[in-house]
């Protein structure tokens, strides 16, 4: 079976002659230089009178209204507002709005559209009485000013656009005063973000568009939002609060009490959504503590639904109830949620076990509809538009080794990186995948063991393979973002957490992910704000790898086809997102490397790395005068018989010192310590790895199927060529002293379920990776056939 991708053979390389910037771009720019803020694309500022080119990348948001489009140039400070503006027009006035308004007309009562855009207003120079004249006003442009909120108190009963683009905006809830309100552009506002999507279609019934994107499915995902949260917060209400209703001794900042203490406790959904979630829990929170204490203090209305917001039916502040979201006019970029729709009925807490073999019933106006020829589906399951298909449960897997059982629900089975969105994509090849991690919050002061990695469950995950990196939300398998660059073969993702300083100078840590592939160019991207804001020319040929320090936050290796690992600092981005990149080490290998992992009980002194020719390690200490290094040690191990298997393409660290590494020896995956074996090193160059034992893995001939490790749960994943995953729990291999003579078994097979697709059998696929979030509560699978497997433990 032929395989290609980002460790296939250098023949399939972009040439040299093809590696340069696009005759578009504002280039070239040497390697290793950072783009300046000219050159990136800044989607939060607007372009100055000659823009310079943005980037040739996208980014698109599968959950219409979720993001921001790409624009490129910086507006600057004031003098960039400034520019090509007329003075600041002070307090409106009559004749003002009379000059601007359409039709045209002598009384403000009659005008339907006001185009007040570009005169450097501010909120206080809004006149509320003569704006709350024009009762039958439908439009209302605000753009291009300097407001710092929407006023309250506006009467506009009429309104149904507004747009407010490019101004100081940091809250959108005042938007709840425009009921009739269907379409709101806020881009540019440099305080909004992805979250305040998800406010605006909470709050407002009739909305259809936001920045210019349909909002069916944003609808749909607030509306899961929403359902979820009210289960959770009654939940949290019954089992800490319900039985102090009744006490005499009931204090008098209950209400406080119970809302402060929800909002702090209750979680749900992506970190990128928090702001969100925790806005709408406090709103859920209220409803729910005020409905509760109304009835102790009117008991004959006990049992009144009226008094509890139905998690079916979201209610507004004002009690208004939210219509469903339609479905019709949804735009073309909602393909890629589409295909993301395959879920399966939340089980909540009230609901019995589920079948395994049993497809979910779940009716279907309360999932989005999917094209019967897009969705994946079950042979044991009869056909159902927009659910995913139940595999195979008990005959999907295998228990071995005696371990305790392990279960785990199949969720969605998703198709988002075809190229141009079609359905019959079944080509592209998914890379690799990673968690963003729920970063401690603690000071850098005081570091938890192995500062920087992850603490606790994660259900964002970043996927990348063809032109797309997508940011995947695991509980519900919905796209979150879609970042697209065409022509781009994406290879790598990696996840660190920057704190970033904004224009007034409040910090905040922010996850951003870096992306990387075929044209040697690492994208960052801030994943809150929903846009990528800047590239770095990494390397002349195709990135295999990138991973961050899990000490320095900043630092960056990246491992290319040129043979050379580089060790970057990718800086901190101020409020206006400039940066500086720099260079601080290069290290040469010998062939391609694979696989990077820097040591976790000295990662700042040594990095592992896997390579075509071997397993290597090289001393990255930075006080070192030399920048440019070769390897310091070369690891050796058994060969099976007529074997001349040097290659490594699977490495990770299972605990501070135990390394799973997969490629030398066929058919199964070794465990070895990196301290026993430096202690028998001896000063020399070549150290014989000491194996304390080998995992039981697939036969098969083909290379470059990932493994993964859990640290936490002290886990090794690794798929194979029937699309299986192999789960080994190697908890107590990690501290025996001896080497283990017989091969372990799998702790547990996870066979590939019998799907199809548009007619198509999915019987069989390659597993390239496969990734547990720090928990082992999800575990991501990326295949050869454009399809990601999402499966929860239970």
């Amino acid at each position: 079976m032929r395989r290609r991708g980002p460790h296939g053979p250098l023949g399939e390389v972009v040439p040299r002659g093809q590696d340069t910037w696009d005759p578009a771009r504002p280039g070239p720019l040497p390697a290793g230089a950072a783009r300046t803020s000219q050159q990136r694309l800044r989607p939060l500022l607007r372009a100055p009178a000659s823009p310079p080119a943005p980037v040739p990348g996208e980014l698109v948001e599968p959950a219409p209204g979720g993001g921001r489009r790409g624009r490129a140039g910086p507006r600057g400070g004031e003098a960039g507002r400034a520019h090509g503006r007329p003075a600041a027009m002070g307090r409106l006035k009559t004749p003002l709005l009379l000059q601007r308004g359409h039709p045209k007309s002598d009384r403000l009562g009659r005008i339907k559209k006001l185009d007040l855009s570009n005169l450097q207003l501010r909120t206080k120079d809004l006149d509320l009485k003569l704006l709350n004249r024009m009762k039958q006003l439908k439009e209302l442009d605000l753009s291009d000013n300097l407001l710092e909120k929407v006023p309250e108190g506006l009467e506009l009963p009429c309104l149904q656009v507004l747009k407010c683009s490019n101004n100081q905006l940091e809250d959108v809830t005042p938007l709840q005063q425009f009921p009739a309100l269907e379409e709101v552009d806020f881009e540019d506002n440099l305080y909004l973000t992805v979250n305040d999507n998800y406010k605006i279609s909470s709050l407002l019934p009739n909305i259809r568009k936001i920045n210019g994107k349909e909002t069916a499915s944003l609808m749909n995902h607030v509306k899961i939002l929403n359902r979820e949260l009210t289960s959770r917060v009654t939940a949290y209400w019954e089992k800490n609060y319900q039985d102090q209703l009744g006490s005499p001794a009931l204090s008098r900042n209950f209400h406080k009490e119970f809302v402060k203490n929800a909002v702090k406790d209750v979680r749900y959904g992506p970190e990128s959504l928090s702001d969100f979630t925790q806005w709408k829990v406090k709103m859920i929170a209220q409803q729910l503590v005020a409905s509760k204490l109304t009835r102790k203090e009117e008991p004959s209305e006990e049992g009144s639904k009226e008094d509890d917001p139905s998690p079916e039916t979201p209610v507004t502040p004002e009690g208004t109830p939210r219509t469903p979201a339609t479905l019709e006019g949804a735009s073309s970029q909602e393909y890629v949620l589409k295909l993301s729709a395959f879920k399966w009925k939340k089980r909540l807490p009230s609901d019995p076990p589920p079948c395994k073999r049993a497809r979910p019933s779940t009716p279907l106006q309360e999932s989005q509809p999917v094209p019967k020829e897009a969705s994946l589906s079950s042979q044991s399951g009869s056909p159902s538009c927009g659910q995913s298909a139940l595999a195979e449960g008990p005959e999907g897997e295998m228990d071995t080794g005696g371990q305790e059982p392990m279960e785990l629900q199949p969720m969605h089975f998703l198709q988002c990186h075809s190229k141009g969105n079609s359905p019959d994509d079944f080509s592209t090849q998914l890379w690799a995948c990673a968690f963003e991690p729920t970063w401690t919050e603690r000071p850098v002061a005081h570091p938890p063991p192995l500062l920087g990695l992850p603490v606790g469950t994660s259900q964002t995950v970043a996927t990348c393979g063809g032109e797309a990196v997508c940011v995947i939300d695991c509980q519900t398998g919905l796209v979150l973002h879609r970042y697209k660059v065409p022509g781009e073969e994406f290879f790598t993702v990696a996840w660190t957490c920057l704190t970033l300083v904004t224009q007034d100078g409040r910090k905040k840590r922010s996850s951003v992910l870096a992306a990387a592939g075929r044209r040697g160019v690492v994208s960052l991207i801030h994943v809150r704000a929903g846009f990528c804001y800047g590239d770095i020319r990494a390397h002349r040929k195709p990135i295999a790898m990138a991973c961050f320090s899990p000490s320095q936050e900043t630092h960056l290796f990246t491992a290319s086809y040129n043979k050379r690992i580089i060790l970057w600092d990718i800086g901190l981005p101020d409020y206006n997102y400039h940066f500086r990149s720099s260079q601080l080490l290069m290290l040469d290998t010998s062939a391609t490397p694979l696989r990077l992992c820097p040591v976790p009980s000295c990662p700042d002194h040594y990095l592992l790395a896997g390579c075509e020719d071997g397993c290597f390690a090289w001393d990255i200490r930075l006080n070192e005068s030399q920048k440019r290094r070769d390897f310091e040690m070369v690891f050796l191990f058994p060969q099976g018989p007529g074997r001349v298997h040097k290659r490594v393409d699977g490495l990770g660290f299972v605990s501070e010192d135990i390394v799973a590494s997969k490629g030398c020896t066929p058919g199964s995956i070794c465990l070895w310590s990196w301290s026993r074996s430096l202690a028998e090193r001896g000063g020399k160059q070549q150290v014989t790895a000491v194996i304390l034992a080998e995992l039981q893995w697939s036969n098969t001939e083909l290379s470059y199927l990932t493994l993964s490790t859990c640290p936490e749960k002290a886990f090794v994943f690794c798929g194979d060529e029937e699309g299986s995953v192999w789960m080994y729990n190697v908890r107590h291999h990690l501290e025996q002293q001896q080497p283990l003579q017989a091969k372990v078994a799998p702790t547990k097979i996870l066979k590939w379920p019998d799907l199809s697709a548009r007619g198509q059998k999915m019987n069989k696929t390659l597993i390239n990776t496969a990734v547990a979030d720090p928990t082992f509560t999800y575990l991501v699978a990326l295949t050869d056939t454009n399809i990601i497997a999402i499966w929860k433990k239970l």
